[in-house]
């Protein structure tokens, strides 16, 4: 979490889960990685991040790519890769998942 920015030193506070996969392997190597969960379902899913730091699925995207990538997505391109995200969601029983 950080390619490009420092997401820890910009939130602050640092907590244990913050190292990531590190607390289980103790390999330094590991230290900020993260299980990425699948994308299936990502709308109904929050919170997001590995602090649960936002529930709001537009805000996870724009933290996303400030923090990977370096960018800072006009709200229109937000919205586009939110409703995209949103086609994403399932359907069980005939119903969509809420």
């Amino acid at each position: 979490m950080g390619r490009v920015h420092d997401y820890f030193a910009d939130r602050g506070d640092p907590l244990e889960a913050d190292a990531g996969r590190y607390n289980a392997t103790k390999n330094e190597e590991d230290r900020y990685r993260f299980k990425v969960p699948t994308l299936r379902n990502v709308a109904t899913t929050y919170p997001y991040f590995h602090d649960g730091s936002t529930s709001d699925l537009t805000e996870a995207v724009q933290t996303m790519a400030k923090y990977q990538n370096g960018e800072s997505l006009a709200a229109q391109n937000a919205a586009r890769i939110v409703a995209f995200l949103k086609t994403l969601t399932g359907e069980y029983g005939g119903e969509l998942l809420k």
